[in-house]
């Protein structure tokens, strides 16, 4: 009976024109850990599966992801990528989290094939920004057509629904605390990390730290949006 069950399933994705990779198919959007802070990750990068044996092409080549850096002078580019070598030593995962808000024919494969190309635009892609045109903002627009930003289980997630509502001047100084804590991050090497979904990708103790995590966590205190 299960292998019946097996060879139907395998069945329909052929029918659909969609392979698998075994844990991603195309248009999943993959969650990425980053820079633990006693257990927690400080933020999540995200990008879109899309996989050079999925069965669909979007001009991908041999990458397997749809994704935007910021940095490297990249701020404004969204570009396809390497799932091995995004994921450094994280634990990622699928996260299609929208799934039962948006209709299943705002995410279909041709849809989603869309959408990549329309974001591959320089002046469509846009210039980085952490509150309003993010990784996750981008994923969440090739998936479902709408941008969203949750970072859900992560110390920028508690900061998010502050700033959402803020004045300009107060989105300002969001920005800088979100970015400077990026630069931190960005400037030291991995380090070994016992458990949770960061494993293996936490970062050495660098001076900044305690003064950006104690303001985090007084950003969550005042929105009342999560705990430590």
């Amino acid at each position: 009976m299960k292998s019946l069950i097996l060879v139907a399933v395998i069945l329909q994705l052929v029918i659909i024109g969609i392979k698998t990779d075994g844990k991603y198919q195309f248009g999943d959007i993959i969650e990425f850990p980053r820079a633990c802070m006693e257990g927690m990750p400080t933020f999540s990068h995200y990008a879109v599966y899309v996989g050079p044996e999925s069965g669909v092409n979007v001009s991908q080549g041999d990458n397997d992801i749809f994704h935007r850096l910021d940095w490297k002078g990249r701020e404004d580019v969204c570009e396809f990528g390497k799932l091995d070598e995004t994921r450094r030593k994280s634990i990622d995962e699928k996260k299609n989290y929208l799934e039962d808000e948006i209709p299943a024919g705002e995410r279909t494969p041709d849809k989603i094939k869309k959408r990549i190309r329309e974001m591959q635009n320089k002046e469509k892609c846009g210039n980085y920004t952490y509150l309003s045109n993010s990784c996750e903002h981008l994923v969440t627009y090739v998936r479902y057509g709408i941008r969203r930003s949750l970072q859900k289980g992560t110390r920028f997630g508690c900061i998010l629904p502050l700033a959402k509502n803020a004045k300009v001047e107060e989105i300002k100084k969001y920005e800088e605390v979100l970015k400077s804590i990026d630069i931190l991050q960005k400037q030291n090497n991995n380090t070994e990390n016992d458990k949770g979904p960061c494993s293996n990708d936490a970062h050495k103790e660098v001076s900044g730290w305690p003064v950006l995590s104690a303001c985090l966590a007084l950003c969550c205190l005042l929105s009342g949006s999560c705990g430590f």
